[in-house]
């Protein structure tokens, strides 16, 4: 796993000197785009700090000092000069040049080089260096510093010293053009070591192609061969040659070939094993490949998936205004009777807001008087006084209230479409949860997340393009603000209607006496499906924002969705050069790595990666109506293989929920049961009821009160002191 990304993309642009665009990808090795400054640096495996800041360092450097012509993959010839030499050379000097500059990355260079070394990135294990010819021995002696001990003739000594001190690209031609005349007049051809692919010469022991052996009988070589396997058969059908060869225990060597002298072995070795360097590992198909990767969401795209409570108010309003696909007798945020059932609803969400608030200020009192501490005043008690002769508590004292830490809460609402037969009870939840936390001044934070399938671009998202390998389709995405604590009296009470409204128009509940539609409503409020792993890139931007704004100690993150995220799409890097599985994924989150082969193990790694980002705590709700739903949410949860599954869903729909530890990414996570009946906190009869009717309504009563109080606990617990 490659380490931060985003720290190592801050060391490149600090060592630039400039802002330049640091671009990770699926790429074989690093290259750098001149004339529009873009660095891409490939995912390299995790060796150690030093050699990734090596590696980085390196990079910048060509990226500082190279000309185009001077990178390794550059096709221009440049004379009778091997591209080998060029890259020896101009590795020496941006280097040199790059830890002139930082004194601070000599250390790093070294060592990272030594770990290199150590894993024979050069094929100096496999051979003697002393050896090897001149641009190898000048390779290894730059690269390892002293590390690999390296010996040079008193001629060759003026020309690495020259080419140690280079500090041009036209020094580098120079003195390469030099290196190559004297390798040419002074060295032969290498001959290479047993077990390489180079080509083997003739096998002829004389060398003579036209040499042939005389054949006294008279026979052809063929038919003298065939005649004397036939009389050396023995016993079991071997050959005199097979009993040789087993009793003297023979084998044929291949004979050493030999090597261009100006093709420095170390430098081709190095490049060949480059992509060792590589992060890779094995898919569930058995092929060692790279993850696809994605860099994630850019600053700008994260900003355009957000809607603020007014911006989503005025798409809202100028719809309504403007009358196009908008029918005024089925629309529900102005619909009549829609209101008369806010109005009849909301003093039950409010009834449980104070369960809520009751329930927390119990907590807070406790956590204070637990952590209590007595201290002496420093002021005689008088009613001490009388037992000063035996006693040395006469003074009063003072009782110390621990301070409880500053809450906050942010929530997302899962908007996908299968939310529909639930969406109510969610919402009602939600307003619940704003409720609670005005009565008990809690800075809070609401927002649905979805996609947008049609009309989306009455979302003005022009400007929002993706780029390089950014994750797509993000022009579909809207996160969108519900409830806050900024709002006002006015303000809170409008956006609780709307959002009850607009759960009444997504409702499968036809229990309704009226009818609202949600295609009378704007693309803003238009259900989709669930990006799950995006909603969580953009929370950690706005929790950390919303923390700076309230001075936050403790700040709670809830989900609640029904379902699975979606599955991530990637666009296409056009700059890609290195195969990547189609089965794992990684996407930079803030420099740390999700990676995952299905989207929900991605999620839980994003989940993780938001609470260190932001310290806070997650909670998770997984709202399910029956069986098959629960089992959704409960299929991974760790203990499930100890416990009967028929157990935990008989207890499930006994209690309303369950909540489970450290699960899923989440810190709590929950599964509620939803639909069910929301409770006032007085019981209420229906008039003209029998005893009878009574009485069960008043056992209904306190069975949904018991869960609605169970719930509260298991929440106010959650959002602990």
């Amino acid at each position: 796993m490659p380490l931060n990304l985003q720290s190592q993309e801050y060391l490149a642009k600090l060592l630039a000197k400039e802002n330049l665009s640091v671009q990770h990808g699926n790429y074989s090795t690093a290259s750098f785009e001149i004339e529009n400054r873009v660095l891409r640096l490939p995912l390299w495996a995790d060796k150690g700090k030093d050699v990734y800041d090596l590696l980085v360092g390196h990079e910048v450097g060509h990226a500082l000092y190279t000309p185009i012509d001077g990178w390794h993959d550059s096709e221009k010839k440049i004379g009778k000069i091997p591209r080998a030499y060029l890259n020896i050379v101009e590795d020496i000097r941006i280097e040199r040049k790059i830890q002139e500059t930082y004194p601070g990355i000599v250390r790093p260079f070294k060592i990272g080089y030594k770990k290199l070394f150590d894993d024979n990135l050069f094929g100096t294990d496999d051979r003697d260096i002393n050896e090897a010819g001149l641009m190898d021995r000048l390779n290894v002696s730059s690269k390892g510093r002293g590390y690999v001990p390296v010996e040079f003739s008193e001629e060759e000594a003026p020309l690495v010293k020259e080419a140690m001190e280079v500090e041009t690209w036209d020094d580098v031609v120079n003195v390469c053009e030099k290196l190559f005349a004297f390798v040419d007049e002074n060295e032969k051809d290498e001959e290479m070591p047993e077990g390489t692919s180079a080509d083997f010469p003739s096998n002829d022991m004389d060398g003579d192609d036209e040499a042939e052996t005389e054949n006294p009988e008279g026979t052809t070589p063929a038919e003298d061969d065939e005649e004397m396997d036939q009389e050396s058969e023995g016993e079991g059908g071997k050959t005199l040659a097979d009993v040789y060869d087993e009793e003297h225990n023979e084998k044929v060597e291949e004979k050493p070939t030999m090597a261009d002298k100006h093709s420095p072995w170390t430098e081709d070795t190095f490049r060949e094993r480059e992509e060792d360097l590589l992060q890779k590992k094995e898919d569930c198909h058995g092929d060692t490949q790279q993850s696809t990767y994605s860099s994630g969401i850019t600053d700008i795209n994260l900003d355009k998936m957000l809607f603020t409570w007014k911006q989503a108010q005025a798409l809202r309003n100028e719809y309504m205004e403007s009358g196009d696909d908008y029918d005024r007798y089925e629309n529900p945020y102005q619909h009549e009777y829609c209101e008369r059932d806010w109005n009849e609803k909301k003093p039950g969400l409010n009834s449980t807001a104070n369960l809520l608030a009751k329930d927390f200020e119990r907590k807070k009192a406790a956590y204070e008087y637990s952590r209590a501490k007595t201290a002496k005043s420093g002021k005689l008690d008088p009613l001490k006084l009388h037992s000063y002769k035996y006693s040395e508590d006469i003074f009063l004292t003072v009782t110390n209230l621990a301070q409880a830490k500053s809450h906050g809460i942010i929530m997302f609402v899962d908007y996908s479409g299968s939310m529909c037969d639930i969406i109510e009870d969610v919402t009602n939840q939600a307003i619940t949860i704003a409720m609670f936390c005005r009565k008990v001044n809690i800075p809070f934070e609401i927002y649905s997340f979805t996609t947008t399938g049609f009309h989306k671009e009455l979302l003005d998202r022009d400007e929002m393009k993706v780029k390089g390998n950014e994750i797509d389709d993000l022009d579909r995405i809207k996160i969108v603000e519900m409830l806050s604590s900024k709002m006002n009296n006015k303000t809170f009470e409008k956006a609780a209607y709307t959002s009850f409204a607009i759960s009444k128009a997504h409702s499968y509940n036809r229990g309704i006496q009226y009818y609202v539609s949600a295609n009378s409503l704007h693309p803003i409020d238009s259900m989709g499906s669930t990006p799950l792993i995006q909603t969580v890139i953009l929370a950690k931007k706005l929790t950390n924002k919303f923390q700076k704004k309230h001075a936050i100690q403790k700040t709670n993150i809830m989900f609640l969705t029904d379902g699975y995220p979606d599955t991530i799409g990637i666009n296409e890097d056009e700059h890609q050069t290195v195969r990547a599985s189609r089965y794992s994924k990684i996407v930079n989150f803030n420099g740390k790595l999700i990676e995952g082969g299905n989207s929900r193990e991605m999620y839980t790694h994003a989940l993780k990666i938001l609470k260190e980002h932001t310290g806070a705590k997650t909670l998770g709700f997984h709202l399910a109506t029956d069986a098959s739903s629960f089992g959704q949410g409960y299929w991974d949860i760790e203990e499930k293989q100890h416990i009967e599954f028929k157990d935990v869903i008989k207890k499930w729909r006994k209690n309303g929920h369950l909540v489970w530890k450290n699960q899923k990414g989440y810190d709590d996570y929950f599964i509620i049961k939803c639909g069910q009946k929301q409770v006032d906190e007085e019981f209420a009869p229906k008039k003209h009821e029998t005893i009878a009717d009574i009485r069960n309504e008043f056992k209904k009563f306190n069975k949904n009160k018991k869960h609605t109080k169970q719930l509260v606990a298991k929440i106010t617990d959650a959002v602990a002191i």
